[in-house]
């Protein structure tokens, strides 16, 4: 609703902006003709007021027309595409304000801009209207492009983790007892926990946890959560309240994340909850004593997981944050995918890349991704072992050398897997990649290990030329319409 008024503000101050234009008059001249001053008609057009009743009706007779033509939110042509825009909610999607850019300028600036760029606006609205460009992707995108912009790494979350911890005399060493934040929620934050109401809402079982806000606010968990998905939603709630953060969603689940401000606060509370949770300096001790082993070991890395009691998205998320910092891997691809049982599609839920070309590429794609993945291979094989049984929280783990075929792009790639724990017909895997240079060399002597796997791999089935190629699922339809077209313009070239 608030949103609602800012752009009827807009809209107003557009359509008095351009009516004035017209009247070929100054904002001095009619601040002559309305009697009212220069600054406030300044403010109506920038869309930072709205007048009252009897000042419509005197900017009515001043530029001779109607009061209902001026408070109608109709545009003329040429501004109809910003109408749209505004319509559209895609102003709601993008996060302008966290890039400096002040919305009521931006729509100032499209309303003086010619014809031809209204109408590009048009386009983009008509292609996010009939593609995929929804709300939430289109949100996803732009905070996956803040995090890579950032490299993935916060210095001012990590030493409020350590201001907090100090604070709240923290035991650090791992694991934390989700029990000692539930504590500091419960006496701090005047918090009320519930693990058994959720049991009464059959449609809340896929949810981990709501919030209903307060003086004393309520926290309702799903009481069959892991203790690592205890302590991450503890640490969130947690980060919430130190950040002083409200502008939040009350429901512990991404689907329920649709504006960039809430997909925001929630990967900041995510990140200080994951910091909470693996300790920086005792994490990079362990990370190094795994980096220089000299062949690879998967009970070890099964090890360290556990040791921190921490999902392994958490444990892949907090090695993605630190490896730039503290080990100077700043190449490296994350990965996140689901699969159900009785079916063969890979869904990819999470993306992130930094400083790598757009390998591998295709996130929310209807095509195929490649089989050769590790990410696709530690679920598939977990799949098959377990097939609706109860996995008791059992991880699958892989690694493998992938070079991308025609790109020659190489990474080391570190995959986990696990049965989802509120819904044992779903899997999910994590993948770390980081891009295997000379810095990795480095940095991670089992790299060249002889045992481990090393294979070609490609982006979707649909774009990939390889012929002799076991896995594939789907011929590369959209490669031969490329060329197809390439084909066709070279012959009228040659023509």
């Amino acid at each position: 609703m608030e949103s609602k008024k800012k752009y009827i503000k807009l809209i107003f101050g557009l359509k008095l902006k351009q009516l004035r234009q017209e009247k070929k008059l100054s904002l001095s001249e009619l601040a002559e003709k309305s009697s009212l001053s220069v600054s406030y008609l300044n403010e109506i057009e920038k869309g930072k007021k709205y007048p009252k009743a009897e000042k419509i009706a005197q900017l009515a007779q001043a530029l001779d027309g109607r009061y209902d033509d001026l408070v109608s939110l109709k545009l003329s042509k040429n501004l109809t595409p910003i109408a749209e825009l505004i319509d559209s909610n895609i102003l709601e999607m993008l996060p302008l304000d966290h890039y400096g850019i002040n919305i009521n300028k931006f729509i100032s600036l499209m309303s003086d801009a010619s014809y031809q760029l209204t109408a590009l606006v048009a386009t983009v609205i008509d292609l996010a209207r009939s593609t995929e460009l929804s709300q939430n992707n289109f949100s996803r995108t732009a905070l996956r492009n803040y995090k890579e912009i950032n490299d993935n790494y916060f210095e001012d979350i990590e030493q409020l983790v350590d201001k907090f911890v100090e604070g709240f005399s923290i035991d650090v060493t791992p694991p934390i007892n989700y029990q000692s934040l539930f504590e500091i929620l419960e006496i701090k934050y005047n918090y009320k926990i519930d693990e058994v109401r959720f049991n009464n809402f059959d449609e809340l079982k896929d949810l981990r946890g709501v919030l209903k806000p307060g003086k004393e606010p309520e926290l309702f968990l799903n009481p069959r959560l892991s203790n690592a998905q205890r302590l991450f939603i503890a640490g969130k709630e947690i980060a919430y309240n130190y950040l002083n953060i409200n502008n939040r969603s009350n429901v512990h689940s991404s689907l329920k994340l649709k504006t960039f401000d809430h997909l925001l606060n929630n990967y900041i509370s995510a990140y200080f909850s994951t910091a909470l949770s693996i300790n920086r300096e005792i994490f990079i001790k362990d990370i190094d004593n795994f980096f220089t082993q000299k062949t690879w070991h998967e009970n070890l890395l099964i090890d360290i997981i556990k040791k921190y009691d921490a999902t392994p998205e958490m444990f892949l998320q907090r090695l993605g944050n630190l490896a730039g910092k503290e080990w100077g891997l700043k190449k490296y691809f994350f990965l996140r995918f689901n699969t159900r049982v009785g079916t063969d599609g890979y869904d990819l839920t999470k993306e992130v890349r930094l400083n790598i070309n757009h390998n591998p590429t295709g996130y929310q794609t209807s095509e195929h991704y490649c089989r050769r993945w590790i990410s696709i291979e530690v679920l598939r094989n977990i799949k098959e072992e377990l097939n609706r049984i109860d996995s008791n929280g059992k991880m699958k783990i892989g690694i493998i050398h992938s070079k991308f075929h025609e790109t020659d792009d190489e990474y080391l790639s570190f995959s986990v897997a696990q049965q989802n724990i509120l819904d044992k017909n779903t899997f999910t895997s994590v993948t770390l990649g980081f891009y295997l240079d000379d810095q990795l060399k480095n940095k991670i002597n089992f790299w060249n290990d002889p045992n481990i796997t090393c294979r070609i791999v490609n982006n979707t089935c649909e774009m990939c030329t390889l012929s002799a190629c076991e896995e594939r699922v789907s011929e590369p339809t959209t490669l031969k319409r490329i060329q197809k077209s390439s084909d066709i313009e070279n012959a009228i070239k040659k023509l």
